[in-house]
């Protein structure tokens, strides 16, 4: 049976059961343990000088690491990389009117798979499943080099499920490699490659395309992905006993039969379809429409299917959801979920703000945003630190959240008068929170478990941040749409005598947000004012989704950041 520590009492922490199913490579020696940890022993831990006890010796630890790195980078690279190559792609594939597809695809698939990585690695190994990723990266990379949007879907779709597996596994391997003590300093580092990866893509596939031609743009990407598979495949090799290894001892048909693929279909499908809802709900069809309401009961419809097939039907399921209703591990997913809708509504409609309200270039606005990248640095590797200096993170959470929240109230309050100082640094104290809620939230729900779930938690975190950067946008999207048509249509019609020409300004408006640049002085203010309200609307709803993972996240517990492999 598997186990979860829980709140002292009178200085012991029991291990409680978790539930009947057993998961993972690993199985516990016995159902119910006892582990006599006080708390003067976690701040004993802290204090602890022996020198920490990696899976792999140092040099090729280095390697290992730094393909994990690179493929972080990649997975993080591919989500933005044709940001400025949409229209290019389109109007050379005549596809403008499907052009959303080409970004969507990726980032259905990344975000539909993730979930499944946790378990099957458990069941093949960390080994064979990334070099099955790189292998899916760098074959979907090649399926985008052709003439036809179709396949350029299906190459972006098949890119999104080898990226996807790319960042999970490379969070999980890594828990099999370094102690959970040093682990928070490793993962901000991960954090900072993953973040240059999505912050470079834009102006790498804009510099290649350029130069070399759009298609270059995916062709690049191939033999990077077949270097990180050639490295993890010479130097991955590890000890004897790790949870990493998988069900060892079995023939290749007896682990197929260990994978749950009924609930693996019905967590898919219904990711797929809820994540298609958000994407494309009010743009491609109205949130009121048939179609909207329909992919979205289907989509419940599968959870709850997926549930229940979890609970009853699975011998080894994807995700025990046994698993979810530990204290620890369910507050750092929600905490995780909120923080991440609350950042991207901020990472969206920010840049919105300054070049609509205030009337800044595209270039003047993202200057503003260099800052974010600092502050995102830091907190990933300050909440590392901080972990491996005192083997404690609750504290720290609550501190950053105070400051996630305060950054907030700046970012709510900007107006078109805002000074100079305040528009290069409104972002700097939600990314800081941000960047060390995501390594905390990590280490929480890996330290809350037995070793033997610790790949199991890392996909419910990876799941839950991408379900919840989708959601998050999707939602304020609808909220600023609503506050903004409101305001600009009472106000059009007070400046405008005639309602078919107020209609058709009020369209145009909402349609291309650049109007608010070329509409006639005697309106331009009042679309500025109702863009600005609409902002405002979307960070209000932004805050409110901080405020509700900073709640979360007081929740969690203070579990024991090992010095060693070793979690016994």
């Amino acid at each position: 049976m598997a186990g979860e520590l829980v709140a002292k009492d009178e200085g012991l922490i029991s291990i409680k059961t978790l539930g009947a199913h057993s998961y993972g490579a690993m199985e516990s020696s016995s159902s119910k343990t006892s582990v006599n940890v006080t708390e003067e022993s976690i701040g004993e831990a802290a204090s602890m000088s022996e020198e920490t006890q990696f899976a792999l010796p140092r040099a090729q630890l280095t390697m290992v690491i730094s393909s994990l790195y690179m493929a972080s980078f990649l997975a993080a690279l591919d989500t933005t990389v044709v940001t400025t190559l949409l229209t290019v792609i389109a109007s050379e594939l005549d596809a403008v009117e499907n052009i959303g597809w080409i970004a969507t695809a990726y980032l259905l698939s990344c975000s539909a798979f993730q979930p499944l990585f946790g378990k099957l690695s458990d069941i093949f190994g960390r080994k064979v499943l990334l070099l099955v990723c790189c292998f899916f990266f760098a074959v979907g990379c090649c399926i985008c080099v052709t003439d036809s949007l179709l396949w350029l879907v299906v190459g972006r779709f098949v890119t999104g499920i080898g990226g996807s597996g790319l960042t999970t596994l490379g969070t999980i391997t890594m828990s099999d490699l370094i102690p959970l003590r040093e682990r928070g300093l490793y993962q901000g580092l991960a954090n900072i490659f993953f973040g240059l990866g999505a912050a470079s893509g834009g102006i790498i596939g804009g510099l290649v395309s350029d130069a070399l031609g759009w298609r270059y743009v995916f062709i690049i990407q191939v033999p990077l992905a077949v270097i990180v598979g050639s490295a993890l495949w010479m130097f991955l090799n590890l000890p004897e006993g790790s949870p990493g290894l998988g069900a060892e001892g079995s023939e290749f048909k007896d682990k197929l039969k260990r994978v749950d693929f009924l609930g693996a279909f019905f967590l898919v499908s219904s990711l797929m379809i809820i994540l298609t809802a958000a994407t494309l709900g009010g743009q491609q069809f109205a949130y009121s429409s048939m179609t909207f309401i329909t992919l979205v009961v289907v989509s419940l419809m599968l959870l709850g299917s997926f549930v229940l097939t979890e609970l009853f039907i699975s011998k080894e399921p994807i995700i025990p959801m046994n698993l979810m209703v530990e204290r620890t591990v369910l507050a750092s997913s929600l905490a995780n979920w909120f923080y991440t809708m609350g950042t991207f509504v901020n990472l969206f409609y920010v840049p919105l703000f300054f070049q609509i309200v205030i009337g800044m270039s595209a270039t003047d606005s993202g200057l503003r945003l260099v800052t974010n990248f600092f502050a995102v640095s830091l907190g990933s590797v300050g909440a590392g630190l901080y972990m491996r200096q005192t083997g404690r993170y609750y504290n720290y959470a609550v501190i950053v959240g105070i400051l996630a929240l305060l950054g907030m109230a700046n970012i709510i309050n900007l107006n078109a008068n805002s000074a100079i100082f305040t528009q290069f640094t409104v972002m700097l104290l939600p990314g800081f929170a941000y960047a060390s809620i995501l390594t905390i939230t990590l280490l929480s729900l890996i330290a809350a478990v037995p070793v033997k779930f610790q790949a199991c938690t890392t996909s419910i975190q990876y799941t839950f941040r991408a379900t919840g950067s989708t959601l998050g946008v999707s939602i304020a999207s609808a909220i600023f749409q609503a506050a903004t048509r409101s305001s600009l249509s009472e106000k059009l019609h007070q400046i405008i005598s005639d309602e078919d020409l107020a209609n058709q300004i009020l369209k145009r408006a909402m349609e291309n947000t650049n109007y608010a640049k070329e509409a006639p002085e005697a309106i331009k203010e009042a679309i500025r004012s109702s863009y600005g309200l609409g902002c405002r609307g979307a960070f209000i709803f932004s805050a409110i989704c901080i405020f509700l993972g900073y709640t979360s996240s007081l929740l969690m517990k203070e579990h024991v950041l090992h010095t060693s492999m070793n979690r016994d």
